[in-house]
């Protein structure tokens, strides 16, 4: 009864201010854990007419809440599994890739429903921040679809089921292009969180290189900026005003999913230090320089991990020294498309594949719900 009542009381403290729901959620085939990112699964499969779950705050399904009462000792679990049983979905798709909750909706046996993840962003290259196999927890999906074989690795030894790798569903809607005939810009990717500031204050003399590099090579250095809110995004353009405060530059603020990749596809080259959009850009054959800003970040975001390929290449580095920003930007701005193919292409495959119209999830996920492919 103790145990009851306190699951009782976080549950409530949790939802005190979220919207309560009285009704049963609907039935439907295809159900998106996750309202935050269901985008652009919801896009895509929308003729399937989705139920997409809420997992944020932002609603509770009271009924599925008491369902769960008898279970409390399995937490999130057990009001997801009460939740799908009401939808009662053929398949379980989400791209809330790093929920470990989600790993555990097969452990069930004889469920008829399949389970699909989608890798959302450039985490599961750190080991450590994957939990440990536990056998009790039965970590299986039926298929995760990763950024690429490097990701596909890490997470084999995680959890069961097939992984494939097949990129990122947003850089896969956009077409591979040759780089040299843009417009002579270069990029730089911003990965500044306003509420985490001081986090990007070690190295902040990289940028002053940077805009003195751009300005030798005759370029325009534009910033594809991170923060969505607009005190958030005026944050991020003042932090970015002080340090390149004697060079022009523009920043473009990220207004919708797109916005950094018009500002990336339209430049001559990219600049990056560890950002899942880097490594979009690499996928999709732009020239792509990473370099290690941050002391710390070339041990434990340095560019490939988890493949090594050591301290510098043609076009990453964890040395941001001038002479080796230089470098890199000197190679991404004359490279042929050829050469930059030949350098770029081997490396790129590995971590990040470019599967364009996204053909691999749309098939399974069609091949499920009209039945024509067998559950596993």
């Amino acid at each position: 009864m103790k145990a009851f009542l306190q699951f009782l009381q976080r549950a409530f403290k949790y939802f005190r201010n979220t919207k309560r729901v009285w009704r049963r959620p609907p039935r439907a085939s295809l159900l998106i854990i996750d309202r935050g990112t269901a985008s652009p699964l919801d896009e895509m499969f929308a003729h399937h007419k989705p139920h997409i779950m809420e997992i944020r705050g932002e609603s509770v399904n009271m009924l599925a809440l008491f369902r769960a009462l008898p279970k409390i000792h399995l937490g999130a679990v057990a009001y997801l599994e009460a939740y799908i049983d009401f939808v009662k979905p053929k398949l379980i798709l989400s791209r809330t890739d790093n929920n470990h909750t989600l790993w555990q909706l097969k452990r069930r046996p004889n469920v008829t429903y399949q389970v699909a993840l989608v890798q959302n962003g450039w985490r599961f290259e750190y080991e450590e921040s994957l939990p440990e196999p536990d056998p009790k927890k039965n970590y299986r999906t039926d298929k995760f679809f990763t950024f690429g074989n490097a990701s596909s690795k890490i997470l084999a030894r995680r959890l069961g089921g097939e992984l494939v790798a097949s990129g990122s569903l947003k850089a896969n809607t956009i077409r591979r292009e040759k780089s040299s005939n843009k417009f002579p810009s270069v990029a730089f990717i911003s990965t500044f969180r306003a509420s985490k500031r001081e986090n990007y204050k070690e190295g902040s003399e990289f940028f002053e290189t940077l805009g003195k590099l751009c300005k030798k090579f005759e370029v325009r250095l534009v910033i594809a900026g991170c923060e969505r809110s607009h005190d958030g995004s005026q944050i991020e353009k003042d932090f970015y005003s002080v340090l390149l405060r004697n060079f022009e530059w523009q920043i473009f603020q990220r207004v919708n999913d797109l916005s950094s990749y018009d500002v990336i596809t339209s430049s001559r080259c990219a600049i990056v230090e560890s950002s899942s959009l880097g490594y979009e850009s690499l996928s999709m054959g732009l020239r792509t320089g990473f370099v290690a800003i941050r002391e710390r970040n070339r041990i434990t975001d340095r560019f490939g991990l988890p493949l090594e390929f050591g301290e510098k290449g043609p076009f990453w580095t964890n040395d941001p020294s001038e002479e080796e920003i230089g470098r890199i930007l000197d190679y991404l701005l004359n490279v042929s498309d050829e050469q930059w193919e030949r350098d770029s292409g081997w490396i790129r495959d590995q971590l990040m594949v470019h599967d364009y119209g996204n053909t691999k999830i749309r098939a399974y996920v069609e091949g499920v719900l009209t039945d024509s492919l067998e559950s596993k």
